[in-house]
């Protein structure tokens, strides 16, 4: 379990809000029926509209600490606390400053993972150029980590380095490709005797790297990773192929080296989408006459077609040739397009099978 309480990744915020909604349309209903008062809930006070959804409730804020995109709540009893304030909690590091990114709410005890813990206080004009001043040293230990690196001749890469909030531990990030155990517990040796505090040793991958020294992407934004992204979404190319982008890894990986995550981002919408528009190569009949769709434009829901009789391209509304049937194959819960035959139907149920184990 975690050592401080965060969104359980098996209980989205989005499942939740879908319960509310649901639980809402039915009390409403039930209201409506009654003849009772539907401009309201009936409940006097948010923890009253939070439990009616079933289970305990505390009012919580949510923070992230400056090495993590992650979002932690912890439980408060001021609900003056506002968006941006920094705050000390407690932490397995020890005390650690975070800032706060979510307001007061109330919440669900069940749908957090970890125990929920409380704040400790506010951070004071001291406290934050105490900060300041350790976010320097902390630039000056990964320096002199690097150079103490190279003239020993380490295999190792000095990444990233953080005092907790009280300064009785490091926390030193590195990378490694080779065989390090000797070479990591000189580098933590010296360290711990140049600053004479705990030092904890952390390797990291590719995307923590990426993640922790940041930069921006391709898309010319702050790394999504050390900006906003609290979980690495599971990404692989077959949403590339789905998005009709490039399938040279190259062109659809990150800084880090891997794909994308943002590959992920509209994979759903791409497939859904993909269920209403006729496939590449289909026959079509349009207004002008019989064609057969040489490309799409799925997000747009647009089709460009190639009439068979003058040969001319167009571009029109998916609608304008799937007529009528349009409505009847809008379905989330499977593909009810009528297949050609029978291959093509074992290959989309494949397909079909392969998304539902990415989910």
């Amino acid at each position: 379990m975690a050592e401080f309480a965060t969104v359980d990744p098996n209980k989205p915020w989005q499942r939740s809000v879908d319960e509310a909604r649901a639980f809402a349309r039915e009390r409403f209903k039930e209201r409506l029926e009654n003849g009772e008062e539907v401009g309201n809930c009936n409940c006097h006070t948010e923890h009253e509209a939070v439990t009616a959804l079933g289970g305990d409730a505390a009012t919580c804020v949510g923070v992230r600490f400056r090495d993590s995109s992650r979002v932690y709540f912890y439980a408060v009893d001021d609900n003056n606390i506002s968006h941006g304030t920094w705050v000390v909690v407690r932490t397995s590091r020890g005390q650690e400053a975070a800032r706060v990114v979510i307001s007061p709410r109330q919440m669900l005890l069940n749908q957090l993972d970890g125990d929920l813990q409380p704040i400790e206080r506010v951070l004071t004009d001291d406290d934050v150029q105490l900060i300041e001043d350790r976010r320097t040293l902390s630039a000056e230990v990964v320096k002199r980590a690097g150079n103490h690196i190279r003239q020993n001749n380490y295999k190792l890469k000095a990444i990233a380095a953080e005092f907790n909030f009280d300064g009785s531990q490091l926390t030193f990030s590195y990378t490694s490709g080779e065989q390090h155990a000797s070479a990591v517990q000189d580098l933590q040796n010296w360290l711990r005797g140049e600053y004479n505090v705990n030092v904890s040793m952390t390797q990291v991958g590719p995307r923590d790297e990426a993640r922790l020294i940041g930069g921006l992407g391709k898309c010319g934004r702050s790394l999504c990773c050390s900006s906003w992204l609290p979980y690495y979404p599971d990404v692989n190319m077959g949403m590339a192929k789905n998005q009709d982008l490039s399938l040279n890894p190259s062109k659809v990986s990150g800084l880090c080296g891997r794909l994308l995550c943002c590959l992920s981002y509209e994979n759903e919408q791409y497939r859904q989408a993909k269920r209403i528009l006729p496939r590449l190569g289909t026959p079509v009949n349009t207004g002008e006459g019989p064609g057969t769709v040489i490309s799409l434009q799925v997000l747009k829901e647009l089709v460009t077609v190639r009439l068979e009789e003058t040969n001319e391209i167009r571009v029109m509304p998916a609608a304008d040739v799937l007529g009528e049937r349009r409505d009847s194959r809008r379905s989330f819960e499977g593909d009810d397009r009528p297949q050609a035959d029978g291959r093509r139907q074992r290959r989309n149920r494949r397909y079909d099978d392969q998304d539902q184990n990415q989910e």
